[in-house]
């Protein structure tokens, strides 16, 4: 009788989440669903040991819709030298033009601004933040 009542109380509570525009249940909702949309599968070994050959990834395309990234974190922005082709990168500094200096986690494998220069934040399309293939190496991202 009493997991009954805590199990209604337990779907009470998530309709009441679901139903609230500030709910945190719903926000994930909402986070997993734009960031399905917006997946991305790794393609070499510029970023390891962070992310490697093919790890599928979420990416939230809005992450930098009211923010700018910050140095240390993980960006998806358009590769200079072909707009079509999209990079996961570690932003290591910003200028004070705002524009950002990519570098792959693992410099000897990595094609970044050490031979492209620094990137137009306008570029960057998103933050990698979740790791859902391969299901050994399932998890957040730092």
């Amino acid at each position: 009788m009493r997991l009954r009542w805590l199990v209604l109380l337990g779907v009470v509570a998530l309709v009441a989440d679901l139903a609230t525009p500030r709910g945190r249940v719903r926000a994930m909702a909402l986070r997993l669903a734009r960031s399905w949309q917006a997946r991305v599968a790794i393609e070499g070994p510029s970023m390891e040991p962070t992310v490697m050959d093919g790890d599928w990834l979420l990416v939230d395309p809005l992450a930098y819709a009211t923010r700018s990234p910050v140095v240390g974190g993980l960006v998806l922005a358009a590769d200079p030298r072909e707009p079509e082709r999209v990079l996961i990168k570690r932003v290591v500094t910003i200028d004070p033009d705002g524009w950002l200096r990519l570098e792959g986690d693992d410099p000897d494998h990595s094609t970044d601004s050490r031979a492209f220069g620094a990137v137009d934040p306008a570029t960057v399309s998103g933050a990698p933040w979740f790791r859902y293939w391969p299901p050994g190496r399932i998890g957040r991202l730092r």
